[in-house]
């Protein structure tokens, strides 16, 4: 947004009084004695207190680094703005909630964290003896957009009285199909699992571990056809498969976007359950006291007027300055919030319930390169990223992140041409599911790199024994493929022809999501091809600091 814009005028002022002045003078020449003489008091005045909004500013080449949460890549238009104004630049790194959290735990060193939520940061020890001070900057509910015609056939024409336990109903009894992100890596998935697990337990305060119904919950999640480790992303994808599902479970402000977008066939009628939802906050929490000054100038900033109603006008997000009416039309006047857990205990209850009792299991096909290319520390890399799943590393992520309970996974290396796959299929019962993964570890241990690259062979593959499993199949699963590989296809077919091949199947066979992992020389046009082919997406091995984070990542998405 340009510094020009009516959303940015009203905070102009340190600038605005010099130029009054100038302007007046310009156009009353005869008059500018008599002026001076008698407004010499006031005119000093003026420009002492313009002066002194001058001596406020921060030094040039201020800076605050911030671990932000990657819903907020929409603000970055309004920084420049903020740099303008207050003198300080604010250098962004993006992360999921959970991940932000690990960082923070771990102590990584930045000046303050923007994240969607600071509540589960507050109950992690480590992370809340570093937080200075914390201040709410917007609002956006987690809600259920659901299209027109879906509301319509379930009758809900009237969306302020739908409640968590119809739609938990709808889902159950297969009228209702919708996409959300995984609770373990997204503030959207956790809030809406909270939102429903309290609605579903009846509990009028705090959820504790024992109110959880894991067996209404499961059957809700009977309709969860799409699944994703960001709000951003869960979106791209619903839209690209509308057909298919009927709604999508995000912040209000992001599906009020999707209807103003003109990507929809048709609206999403907003759904804030009765029982109460969990509201994003996005608070800026001080990490570094010694830039408590820097700290308090952009807080101003960002709850004054001006970037309050730019807020509401770019991100649809609902401003919290209640001086700023604009946006606040765009959500129900009163909303019932949902009491949020009081303990990490409780909440890692959750997450592993839904992990491995609540959510469709999964069906995860690994198609590993392991040609000669990969020989040395890339094959350790991948060693140590797939041990990560199959044992966990102890971080906050790492939990997470592991196969779960009920799972069914394929391993299939390649390099000229693919191996046979392994595949073993994870129960219930935890310490037996180590056991089974045993032989998977030792496998791991013993790969080695040789021969060539056989990417489009090994992938068509991949496909053809995940179809064939689900023909078999007695149960629903959510099924995926993630693809590694470290350079150019040079085996067996091309991508070309796998594309061919690809989309001679029906619909239904063509809802499996390749994320494909850039490492070492990977092709990353074909790579990016094939990704937009099956409406999965790339994973850049190369830029982040190891390649188990990445493989954590993808594990949302599966």
């Amino acid at each position: 947004m340009s510094p020009r814009s009516p959303v940015f005028a009203a905070g102009s002022r340190r600038a605005a009084v010099p130029r009054r002045l100038t302007g007046t003078i310009a156009r009353q020449p005869g008059r500018w004695r008599s002026w001076f003489a008698g407004a010499t008091v006031v005119v000093l005045a003026t420009l002492i207190a313009a002066c002194g909004r001058d001596d406020t500013r921060a030094p040039a080449g201020s800076t605050l680094t911030v671990l932000a949460g990657s819903e907020l890549r929409d603000i970055e238009p309004m920084l420049a703005d903020l740099r303008k104004a207050t003198g300080v630049e604010l250098k962004m790194t993006y992360a999921g909630t959970l991940d932000a959290v690990e960082q923070l735990q771990g102590g990584a060193t930045f000046d303050v964290t923007w994240l969607a939520s600071g509540r589960y940061a507050q109950l992690v020890p480590e992370v809340r003896k570093r937080i200075v001070a914390s201040e709410r900057t917007m609002t956006s509910p987690v809600v259920l957009g659901l299209k027109a015609s879906k509301a319509r056939a379930l009758g809900w024409t009237d969306a302020s009285v739908v409640t968590w336990n119809d739609i938990a109903q709808a889902a159950a009894s297969d009228r209702l199909t919708f996409g959300m992100t995984n609770p373990a890596s997204s503030n959207t998935g956790f809030s809406a699992l909270l939102g429903l697990a309290s609605a579903l337990s009846d509990k009028g305060d705090a959820l504790e571990a024992a109110d959880i119904d894991a067996k209404r919950l499961a059957a809700f999640f009977r309709g969860q056809k799409l699944t994703a480790g960001s709000s951003g992303w869960l979106n791209d994808a619903f839209v690209a498969d509308q057909g298919r599902i009927d709604g999508v479970i995000n912040y209000a402000s992001t599906l009020i976007a999707l209807n103003r977008g003109g990507v929809l066939k048709e609206p999403l009628v907003l759904i804030y359950p009765k029982e109460g939802i969990v509201t994003a906050d996005y608070p800026i929490m001080l990490l570094d006291a010694d830039k408590r000054a820097l700290y308090d100038r952009v807080l101003a900033h960002v709850r004054a007027p001006a970037f309050q109603r730019a807020i509401a006008v770019q991100t649809f997000r609902k401003p919290i300055n209640p001086d700023v009416t604009e946006g606040r039309d765009l959500y129900p006047a009163t909303l019932v919030e949902i009491a949020f857990p009081r303990s990490l205990e409780v909440i890692d209850a959750i997450l592993l319930a839904f992990a491995n009792e609540l959510r469709l299991p999964a069906d995860a096909t690994f198609v590993l390169d392991t040609s000669g290319s990969m020989a040395g520390d890339r094959l350790t890399q991948l060693r140590t990223a797939m041990s990560t799943l199959v044992a966990g590393d102890g971080s906050l992520t790492g939990r997470f992140a592991t196969f779960r309970g009920r799972e069914r996974i394929s391993v299939i290396e390649f390099s000229d041409r693919p191996r046979k796959a392994r595949v073993l299929e994870l129960g219930a019962a935890t310490e037996r599911n180590a056991a089974l993964l045993q032989p998977l570890q030792d496998a791991l241990n013993k790969m080695s790199a040789a021969g060539g690259t056989a990417i489009y062979t090994a992938l068509r593959q991949a496909y053809i024994e995940a179809l064939e499993r689900r023909r078999g199949d007695q149960r629903e699963r959510y099924y995926s493929i993630v693809l590694m590989t470290d350079g150019d296809n040079r085996d067996g077919i091309g991508f070309d022809e796998f594309a061919r091949w690809y989309r001679t199947l029906d619909q239904r066979s063509r809802d499996i999501r390749v994320f494909a992992v850039l490492f070492g020389d990977a092709n990353q046009a074909e790579l990016t091809k094939l990704a937009e082919l099956t409406g999965g997406r790339i994973f850049d091995g190369r830029k982040a600091d190891s390649l188990a984070r990445v493989f954590k990542d993808i594990r949302s998405y599966q």
